[in-house]
């Protein structure tokens, strides 16, 4: 009878112990998944980089088809860190991390370098696509320089990792534009851009949120670019390649600097002497001449009020002038109002007698 209970028991034990397993084996599967769908080819992991306000985190919304990432008409940003989500389109695992005004002025040297290596943390073991997101309207050069910090952040080699994706393309539809037309506003930029990036270039209407054909184009497009860099990804590799080629090139140009520096500064010692020995016989030279100055300035100045009396002669000669021919022109005047007075008189009269004759008759 003991030997009932004691069976139920382990009986009971391996049963838990069976659960036990097969949740770790549930685990263990939903992690082999969740890695072979990052590792798979249908995998995409996309970056959105731009200027703050250009449309990023509306951009993530549109692929994600939900709101995901924090959008707002704002000048400041939003998105202050590095944010992952992640969707299905057409079959395609997509993980898209958000990423704030990288080279914006709100973010020092180290928040950007934090936020690059944060960003590639993200989508281990590296982003397939760049997407540099540019709002469609007149690029200020602060934009321009923006764009151009963004590319010299993740360096040359991310080129080929790039497609362009202009946002807010129904202002194009309102100004009954096409995109062509818009790049060839700004040719000598965006030709070089687009030409940088491979030709690749998209365009989103972020307000049409619900039309997903914009979305599988754009996955098309990023599928060809894939596979045209041999299912290739952009590394942590390549990221160290480009800090240490700008780190390079800044210590180069700090080196220039302060080659450019030492010799001004040399320069400046060497024309502080010459400037002293300048002055020293200027100084001379000014004690010899001090009394030929002085006379020099005397006679100047004798010279001016003798001009300055003439000038005065001058004046009043004319002023002079000027009143005689005033009176001249007055006394015409009066001449001429005095005579037309007697003419007008003599007729006054005339009409007075005619008109006395005619009454005594």
């Amino acid at each position: 009878r003991r030997q009932i209970p004691d069976l139920i028991q382990r009986v009971e034990m391996q049963i838990k112990k069976n659960l036990q397993q097969g949740q770790h084996i549930t685990k263990l599967e939903a992690e082999i998944k969740k890695f072979k769908q990052a590792e798979s080819s249908k995998s995409l992991r996309i970056v959105l980089l731009g200027k703050t306000g250009c449309g990023k985190s509306s951009s993530g919304n549109t692929i994600l088809g939900r709101k995901a990432f924090k959008a707002e008409s704002n000048p400041k940003s939003v998105t202050k860190r590095c944010q992952k989500e992640e969707c299905e389109v057409d079959g395609h695992h997509v993980a898209v991390v958000d990423t704030p005004g990288l080279f914006d002025d709100s973010l020092t040297h180290e928040e950007v370098n934090d936020e690059m290596v944060k960003c590639m943390s993200h989508l281990a073991p590296g982003p397939h696509v760049f997407l540099l997101v540019i709002r469609i309207g007149r690029l200020t050069p602060e934009e321009k320089e923006t764009v151009k910090l963004i590319k010299q952040g993740f360096g040359k080699g991310a080129e080929k990792f790039t497609i362009i994706l202009f946002t807010y393309g129904d202002t194009l539809e309102n100004d009954d534009q096409t995109i062509e037309e818009y790049i060839e506003k700004d040719k000598d930029f965006f030709e070089k851009l687009i030409s940088d990036c491979g030709g690749r270039y998209h365009v989103f209407i972020n307000r049409k949120k619900q039309d997903r054909s914009q979305v599988r184009d754009l996955i098309r497009k990023i599928d060809t670019m894939v596979k045209n860099n041999g299912g290739s990804f952009y590394t942590n590799e390549m990221l160290q390649e480009a800090e240490a080629a700008i780190k390079k090139e800044t210590e180069k140009i700090l080196k220039e600097k302060e080659e450019e520096m030492e010799r001004m500064r040399e320069e400046l010692r060497r024309n502080d002497k010459e400037v002293n020995k300048e002055l020293e016989r200027i100084r001379n030279e000014k004690e010899k001449d001090k009394e030929a100055w002085e006379k020099e300035r005397r006679e100047w100045w004798e010279k001016q009020k003798e001009e300055e009396e003439k000038r005065k002669q001058e004046e009043q000669r004319k002023l002079r002038e000027l009143e005689e021919q005033q009176r001249k022109i007055l006394e015409e005047k009066l001449e001429n109002v005095q005579k037309e007075y007697e003419e007008k008189a003599r007729e006054e009269a005339v009409r007075s007698n005619e008109f006395q004759e005619k009454y005594k008759k």
